[in-house]
């Protein structure tokens, strides 16, 4: 197909945008004002020290992200990620060390044999919380509400030791506000159908690494250009048709446009507010992440025999994950949600290390590092997810693409590739016996 077609951001929506449209034969050149690729899910480098700006998780439900995680990888995709089954592990001490694992039953038994199986649960709350399973993830209807009041019956130790923990993990917003429609999608495709839905799938590599990188590496063997550092300053859509994409340097044109950078770039590249989506995406509000690295010299084996995944308290932190580095020392990752408290660094690590000392005797750390992403995720509220759901896919020959376009699911990983690939899907479909350059 002799088409050319630029895709702007060169986060996971974009690059499997690039990726979809390279295999088909279409010439692509991704533009990414960072000098590294991943947007949102990339790898940072501190000195000697490679990590990732944050922890980012998949589960075995999110089957467009894996397979071309595999696809870019040899068609494995266990050389970069570790699939495990799902099991939620309190921190010693903490939620009256609450505990869960998925059975080898099938789905949805397996959620079911887990909630019997839980320990830091009575047996009049299983008995409720099965309940509540049986009446909202198996039946199909949509709430409109927040996830506060679709838990609102449901018994106080399952809402803060599970659900609570689960919906901010999941959504990145807190109960209170977050959609109870995107909160069911998410537990329906993960308890729902196959048994590996529900899998933890961990990075064994860098973000960058797992998929971005190779994925573009695969683009530009197929004859397309990657751009990095290289920011595009508007998109001019010509009257004749295509795209042209303005930069520092050039203004170049194109059959087709992807914009797949995050909500509050489109603005910024648009020369109009198309279809009401500049207006739509500038109002939107955003939830943070804090993610605080801490590397230790060593761990007592007792800290580290269980879960590398651990509930915290919320106090900050809500998730631990431990990491043993090739050194032979531990890294010890706390992730702090939604919290838009604007503390110094240095206070906030020393909460998080009164935190930790609740539950293990650690020696005192030799690095530390916090990574805030002030606009990680949009706000996943049922009026945001509205608003979203009503906009456009594309507007001429402008398609877009990021999380923030698939709305009946949260700002994921899985997101971001669906909707980069029905992006391209779309340019296919459009420009299909198209033989012209531009």
């Amino acid at each position: 197909m002799s088409v050319n077609v630029a895709v702007v951001g060169g986060g996971w929506a974009g690059c499997a945008a690039a990726l979809t449209l390279a295999r088909s034969g279409v010439r692509v050149t991704l533009f990414e004002a960072a000098p590294v690729l991943g947007g949102r899910a990339r790898r940072i480098t501190r000195g000697s020290r490679c990590i990732d700006n944050g922890q980012h998780l998949l589960l075995g439900a999110y089957e467009r992200s894996l397979a071309l995680i595999a696809s870019v990888h040899g068609g494995d995709a266990a050389l970069s990620m570790l699939r495990l089954p799902l099991s939620l592990h309190a921190a010693p001490g903490m939620m009256d060390d609450f505990s869960l694992a998925v059975s080898a039953l099938p789905a949805p038994l397996h959620l079911l044999g887990a909630l019997v199986g839980a320990r830091g649960l009575s047996a009049g709350d299983k008995a409720a919380t099965l309940r509540w399973v049986a009446s909202k993830l198996l039946r199909r209807d949509s709430p409109a509400g927040t996830v506060a009041e679709l838990l609102a019956r449901q018994p106080s130790s399952a809402r803060e030791r599970l659900w609570e923990p689960l919906c901010v993990a999941a959504l990145n917003t807190p109960a209170a506000d977050a959609s109870a429609a995107v909160f069911l999608e998410v537990l329906r495709r993960a308890f729902s159908g196959a048994r590996g839905n529900s899998d933890l799938v961990i990075p064994r590599v860098d973000l960058s690494a797992a998929f971005p990188d190779p994925c573009m590496k695969e683009v530009v063997a197929r004859g397309g250009e990657l751009c990095l550092a290289t920011p595009v300053l508007r998109l001019d859509p010509p009257a004749d048709g295509g795209v042209i994409v303005v930069t520092r340097s050039t203004e170049r044109r194109f059959h087709a446009a992807v914009i797949a950078t995050g909500p509050q770039h489109v603005a910024r590249l648009l020369p109009s507010d198309r279809c009401g989506i500049t207006q739509t995406l500038s109002a939107l509000s955003f939830e943070p992440i804090t993610t605080l690295h801490l590397d230790f010299p060593f761990v007592p084996a007792s800290v580290v025999d269980g879960a590398r995944m651990l509930l915290l308290d919320g106090q900050p932190g809500q998730w631990l994950f431990w990491h043993a580095l090739s050194n032979g020392q531990w890294r010890a990752s706390v992730v702090i949600s939604a919290d838009h408290d604007d503390g110094d660094e240095a206070a906030l690590t020393a909460r998080v290390l009164s935190q930790l000392a609740r539950s293990y005797a650690l020696p005192n750390p030799i690095w530390s590092l916090a990574i805030t992403e002030k606009r990680a995720t949009w706000a996943c509220t049922p009026a945001q997810c509205a608003s979203l759901q009503a906009l456009p896919h594309s507007s001429g020959d402008l398609h877009f693409a990021g999380d923030w376009s698939v709305a009946e699911l949260p700002a994921t990983l899985e997101a971001a590739v669906l909707s980069g690939e029905r992006a391209a899907h779309a340019i296919l479909a459009s420009h299909r016996g198209d033989d012209h350059r531009a």
